[in-house]
C-alpha cells in the first residue's frame, strides 16, 4: 500500500550552486504551471501518439523532475553528450516533467544547461495518472501529521498508485511482461518503428524485472543499439552496485 509521505524539499546541484527547491503539489502551483508559455502540457495519450506517429526518427523520452538531484546530474553529464553523438536529423528528444509540482523549474534548468529541446509536462486527470494535489502547503503539512503512516485515501486525497509505472506502460506497452519503473530520471529509447529498448535487471535478491534501458548505461549512440534484443544486467550486490555497461553485443 502506498504510504502518505511528504517530501518538502529537494537539494539540487546546478551550475556549481546549491539551490533549495520545493515541490508544490497545490492548486495554485498547478495554475501557475498552466500559465507558463515556455512549457507545453500534454496528456499521456497525446505523448504516446506523438511517439507512435513519428516513424522516421529515433525517439528519446526523458521523464524527469526538476527537483530531483540525479535528474539534474543526468542533464549536465549525460544528455548533452548523447545528443552530440547523433545526427540531429535522426533523433528527436522529448524532455517531459512527470509532475506539475516541480514543472515550474524545468525551463530554467534546461536553459542553464543549454538544452534547447521543447519542454513538456504531463497534465492528465485520468485516475491512473492523477497527481497529488492539495489546496495549500499548510493543508499538506497538517494532513501529513494528522494521518501519519496512512495512505492518501485516509487523508481524503485522490492520487494514483504507481503513477510513473502507469505512465511508462501506457507509453511503451510490453505485454505480457509490463515495465517496472526505477523512478526519475527514466529514459525511454525508441527506434523508428517504436520498439522500446529494454533491460532485464536482476538484483542481489534474485529478483528480475523488466526496465527501460537507462541511457546512462550505454556506451554507443542511441542509433546503434539493438532494439530487438533485451539485455540482462546481473551481479548487482551491496559490494558491487555499479551497473554493467550495455552495448549492441549485450552487457559486459
Amino acid at each position: 500500500m502506498k504510504k502518505y509521505i511528504l517530501v518538502l524539499f529537494s537539494t539540487l546541484l546546478l551550475s556549481g550552486c546549491v539551490v533549495i527547491r520545493m515541490e508544490k503539489p497545490t492548486v495554485k502551483n498547478y495554475n501557475r504551471v498552466r500559465a507558463m508559455s515556455e512549457l507545453t502540457p500534454i496528456t499521456v495519450e497525446q505523448l504516446r501518439q506523438m511517439i507512435a506517429t513519428d516513424t522516421t526518427h529515433y525517439k528519446v523520452v526523458v521523464l524527469t523532475s526538476a527537483t530531483c538531484g540525479p535528474c539534474l546530474t543526468a542533464m549536465h553529464d549525460t544528455y548533452p553528450q548523447k545528443m552530440a553523438e547523433c545526427d540531429t536529423s535522426l533523433v528527436r528528444w522529448y524532455f517531459v516533467e512527470e509532475d506539475y509540482s516541480s514543472a515550474q523549474y524545468l525551463d530554467e534548468a534546461l536553459r542553464n544547461l543549454d538544452i534547447s529541446q521543447p519542454r513538456y509536462w504531463i497534465d492528465d486527470s485520468l485516475p491512473q495518472y492523477r497527481p497529488l494535489m492539495v489546496k495549500s502547503m499548510w493543508q499538506m503539512v497538517w494532513k501529513t501529521f494528522r494521518y501519519w503512516g496512512q495512505d492518501y485515501s485516509a487523508a481524503g486525497i485522490e492520487v494514483a498508485d504507481d503513477r510513473l509505472t502507469n505512465i511508462i506502460n501506457a507509453l511503451a506497452p510490453t505485454e505480457p511482461h509490463p515495465i517496472t519503473d526505477l523512478g526519475t530520471p527514466t529514459t525511454l529509447m525508441f527506434n523508428p518503428d517504436g520498439k522500446l529498448k529494454c533491460t532485464y535487471l536482476q538484483n542481489y535478491y534474485g529478483y528480475t524485472g523488466l526496465y527501460p534501458t537507462d541511457i546512462r548505461d550505454i556506451t554507443v549512440p542511441v542509433t546503434q543499439l539493438d532494439y530487438m534484443e533485451v539485455d540482462t544486467l546481473r551481479g548487482l550486490t551491496p559490494a558491487n552496485t555499479e551497473p554493467k555497461v550495455c552495448t549492441p553485443d549485450g552487457c559486459q
